[in-house]
């Protein structure tokens, strides 16, 4: 019933296929990509352009259509084949006494360097990752981030350009066939139907792809990823003593030209320039705006991670769950069964995995959902009963990994033993006593300093008093 795990040869042939060159194109997401591309771009060259069916575009136009599909092409290839750069496997800083400052990869062995992160899909640690993108079936990070922007921006232009040139000849074409459709022959109405699949499949990426060129460009504009807007937003909206200021912000013009390059007319060529040399260019420093230091953000990380570590808690499962029937229509109706269909159809909105477990797996709980909870599989060794131990409480060697990390993904509530919402209540009651207790300290540290200042004034002005007199 539960999937075996995978075994050790297959495991060796699928290494040995990766390090074969276009071995990421054999995935359904640059498949379809590449498959839409073509589908598009030949059905317009074939039919408006060659053909001059419809509104006949000039020789300038024409090139710059072409010259679009080819920027996209090779953006797109560039952003698959070259990567966004992963940190050295089992990489440490120079200095020593920065490793306080660093997470620490448990799957990777070696420290993270700042503004990276492990990826679960591609099981190495990203030099500034920003997303996995399954269309490109890669990461994108450092190195790839300015080939993914140009080839999502000449997707918009191309395939605006594509609805254009399509547009008239189909929809005239589309309202003068279709009333009549058996008066014509079959391959001018194979045609309006090429043509007309054709654009609306051109508008469905300037719409989707929009939406993502607009997430982008913020991006590009901040010099911020995906995840560490995430990490900006908690660290926004936590009490601190002082405002939390982003490091990577170096202005709009400087973040710009800190992905795209230095010289503006190369801005919209696959070709990558940087202010800074290719010796310094390593992925693992990132120049910093004035008054921030260079682990600000990685300092910023690991508070939230003890804060979320606080949070967690154990529980134990009291009904078993395979996850591959998620992934299967046919047993959608057998999870409507045993969890109800609201768990079925609120599945939380992301890309992580759903983790199979059996009866008395003993769980790590860190977020909780309405429906679903995400945890890490811990060993059997630390199962107990009847406890809800928070993870503070447990022993773990955060730096040397000592203790044995499993699984970790999304299970259904309807899967853990009662009792396991009072252990949530009490985390939540632990949380809101010490946001108090900080609250209190900050306003006793604030009330001190406001005394000192007004001592200080007052001997001032006791000492002005006394050279008048």
């Amino acid at each position: 019933f539960f999937p075996a795990p995978p075994h050790p040869q297959r495991m060796v042939i699928r290494d040995i296929a990766k390090c074969i060159l276009g071995f990421r194109m054999f995935h359904w997401g640059p498949m379809v990509t590449i498959g839409l591309i073509t589908f598009i771009f030949y059905v317009t060259f074939d039919n408006v352009i060659v053909e001059r069916r419809g509104r006949s575009p000039g020789h300038i136009e024409t090139a710059w259509y072409i010259f679009s599909v080819i920027m996209l092409t090779y953006s797109y290839l560039k952003a698959l084949f070259k990567g966004p750069g992963h940190a050295p496997k089992e990489w440490k800083p120079e200095d020593e006494k920065c490793q306080a400052y660093l997470q620490y990869c448990k799957r990777c062995k070696g420290f993270k360097p700042p503004r990276a992160h492990h990826c679960s899909v591609c099981n190495k640690c990203v030099l500034k990752m920003d997303h996995h993108c399954p269309w490109v079936n890669n990461c994108v990070g450092h190195r790839n981030h300015k080939d993914f922007f140009l080839f999502i921006t000449y997707v918009l232009i191309a395939c605006s350009h594509s609805c254009i040139l399509l547009a008239p000849y189909t929809v005239r074409g589309a309202w003068i066939v279709f009333p009549k459709i058996n008066r014509y022959p079959a391959s001018v109405v194979l045609r309006i139907y090429k043509m007309l699949m054709a654009m609306v499949l051109a508008a469905s990426l300037v719409v989707s792809i929009g939406c993502l060129w607009f997430q982008q460009s913020q991006s590009l504009i901040g010099n911020i990823t995906g995840i560490e807007q995430w990490i900006k937003r908690k660290a926004e909206s936590r009490h601190r003593e002082e405002p939390f200021v982003y490091p990577y912000d170096l202005g709009c013009l400087g973040n710009i030209k800190f992905v795209l390059g230095s010289n503006p007319l190369l801005w919209m060529l696959p070709v990558r320039f940087l202010t800074v040399d290719k010796q310094e260019d390593d992925g693992i420093r990132y120049p910093v705006r004035e008054g921030c230091g260079e682990y600000d953000l990685t300092i910023e990380q690991l508070t939230q991670k003890k804060l979320k570590k606080d949070r967690s808690f154990r529980a134990l499962v009291s009904s078993a769950f395979n996850s591959s029937l998620m992934t299967s229509t046919h047993c959608t109706p057998v999870m409507c069964w045993r969890y109800g269909y609201s768990t079925v159809y609120n599945f939380p909105d992301c890309d992580e995995r759903r983790l199979s477990v059996v009866k008395g797996d003993c769980l790590l709980i860190t977020r909780v959902r309405r429906y679903w909870v995400y945890a890490r599989k811990l060993p059997r060794s630390e199962a107990e009963e009847s406890d809800f131990i928070p993870e503070r409480d447990l022993n773990v060697n955060n730096v040397s990994g000592t203790k044995e990390w499993m699984e970790r993904g999304w299970v259904p509530v309807g899967c853990l033993r009662k009792g396991w919402q009072q252990a949530l209540r009490e985390c939540d009651e632990r949380q809101l006593q010490q946001k108090d207790d900080d609250g209190a300290k900050a306003a006793k540290k604030d009330a001190s300093k406001k005394k000192v200042k007004e001592s200080a004034a007052t001997i001032a002005g006791n000492k002005n008093d006394h050279k008048t007199s």
